[in-house]
């Protein structure tokens, strides 16, 4: 993909290349095949211009059964937000009565516009309406009407290319861009450290809730990057699939994929990252681009003897078996520390590196970080 790009008074950077979003085509392309192919009726392919100009086009190359195409002028957008007003259908030219209709759409945010089309094709006739979306924004989507083909899940941003607009620029980029919006030079970067059983869990929970924190777990971000069908998550599923480890750069795209969807926050709490040197490197070259770096690193200590003791407990009661084994828990213990050690030294001697004592209640050890992080 290129460089950012200026449309009237916005700068986009680069969010989805071609390759991406043909390939994304391409799957929704033999979905509906599947649905329609060998049918005996001829369906309506309904193009909602002008965003889906492009989309359809890639669509129709691929399907391979006939079909009518009828396009339609129907809008809800005015620059960069949507009004939520849907305005009156022109160009809907053929009758829909007992015809089944394909709706494509470049994207579905709220779902207003979609929605209401849909009703309207229902209310002349029409025997079937379905809608293909080439992208989707779950954030924001209100409506509890399934969308029957969705090419990607992306994030609630302004994005522009492959037929979307922003005030009638763009449309023509064959990449898709995302409007490039300056972050808050104050924005904190916290790193939370531990071994099992130190109690992250529900302190980084009170973290989050006082300090105003985006918490990023990276298996719950590798999972939702998955569930949303992003650029991303797609790699990481195919990669899973074929029973490869998802390499680092790829975890370190979802991490900066997310430093720059996630809004509204005054930081972001990394936990389960870093996990190695390397790691840690991308992650400093990931805040330098934006002029931001690590604030702190907040590492909760507890001795070995009390993590057996911690996970053991916690085993007996939640009936975990797993972790009933001391074998186990040492073993656990022991990649702990050989993956932790290195990092420690790492955030020393750049001075982010900083101990909590982990022994005592929940309350002492929350007032111990608290303490801490008040300083930054």
């Amino acid at each position: 993909m290129g460089n950012n790009i200026k449309l009237h008074d916005k700068v986009f950077k680069p969010y989805l290349s071609n390759e991406v979003i043909e390939a994304a085509i391409d799957r929704l392309a033999e979905k509906v095949n599947a649905d329609f192919e060998g049918s005996g009726d001829v369906p309506i392919f309904l193009c909602v211009l002008n965003g889906a100009i492009m989309f359809t086009a890639a669509m129709m190359k691929r399907l391979r059964f006939k079909a009518e195409l009828v396009s339609i002028k129907l809008s809800s957008y005015q620059g960069t937000s949507s009004t939520g007003t849907v305005l009156i259908p022109i160009g809907l030219t053929a009758p829909v009565r007992d015809r089944r209709v394909i709706i494509f759409e470049d994207i579905v945010d709220t779902g207003n516009t979609i929605v209401a089309l849909k009703e309207m094709l229902l209310s002349k006739g029409a025997k079937e309406v379905r809608i293909c979306t080439m992208l989707m924004k779950p954030e924001v989507y209100s409506k509890d009407t399934v969308l029957d083909y969705v090419g990607m899940k992306i994030p609630n941003a302004f994005i522009v290319g492959y037929g979307l607009d922003y005030d009638e620029l763009g449309r023509n980029l064959p990449d898709i861009y995302v409007v490039d919006e300056p972050k808050d030079k104050n924005m904190k970067y916290y790193i939370l450290f531990g071994p099992p059983g130190a109690g992250k869990g529900t302190q980084a929970t009170a973290m989050v809730e006082k300090y105003n924190l985006h918490h990023i777990s990276t298996g719950a971000l590798l999972r939702k990057e998955i569930a949303d069908c992003t650029e991303l998550g797609l790699k990481a599923k195919n990669l899973i699939e074929e029973g490869a480890l998802v390499p680092d750069e790829v975890v370190e795209g979802m991490i900066e994929s997310e430093f720059r969807r996630v809004s509204g926050v005054d930081g972001f709490l990394l936990d389960g990252f870093p996990r190695t040197i390397a790691q840690a490197e991308a992650l400093d070259a990931i805040l330098k681009r934006t002029g931001e770096k690590v604030t702190s690193v907040v590492s909760i200590m507890i001795p070995d003897w009390m993590i057996v003791e911690r996970i053991s407990h916690r085993a007996a009661i939640e009936g975990r078996t797993d972790d009933s084994d001391v074998t186990i828990i040492k073993s656990r213990i022991d990649t702990y520390h050989n993956q932790t050690e290195p990092l420690i030294d790492y955030y020393k001697k750049a001075g982010l590196y900083n101990e909590i004592d982990g022994i005592g209640t929940i309350e002492e050890v929350r007032d111990r970080i608290f303490e801490l992080v008040d300083k930054f």
